[in-house]
């Protein structure tokens, strides 16, 4: 399913959730940077998807033998650069990591793309849109 294809334009982006849930790579190649963005070792990553089955908003991807997932560009986000509206923002908030429990047990069977619609229609009615 892409999410084009049925009319929703949304970035889904690695929300730094509290449960870490790619934190359970069986290599080792996912760590926590100091922005709080996920940083995967290619060199380390054996491309076996454990990560992007874990999470639960499907922001991992996995494309062409390469693991995509949000690292935050090192501080300077390219998406809030190229944006001229001004709709996205990046602030760094170390209080606030928000819990993704319930949204996993919610996610588990899903694929990624289908992670992905859920999680921004579920954004969507909780603002209201």
């Amino acid at each position: 399913m892409n999410l084009y294809e049925i009319g929703i334009d949304g970035a889904v982006v690695c929300n730094q959730c509290q449960e870490r849930y790619c934190d359970c790579c069986p290599e080792k190649a996912i760590t926590i940077g100091s922005l709080g963005e996920v940083v995967v070792s290619q060199t380390l990553c054996t491309l076996c998807g454990v990560c992007r089955k874990a999470c639960p908003i499907g922001a991992i991807e996995i494309f062409n033998d390469f693991v995509y997932v949000c690292d935050l560009c090192g501080g300077r986000p390219k998406c809030i650069e190229a944006c001229k509206e001004g709709a996205i923002t990046f602030e760094v908030d170390e209080t606030h990591h928000p819990s993704l429990t319930a949204l996993k047990k919610e996610t588990k069977k899903m694929n990624s793309s289908q992670k992905q619609y859920f999680y921004l229609k579920k954004l969507g009615l909780e603002e209201g849109n």
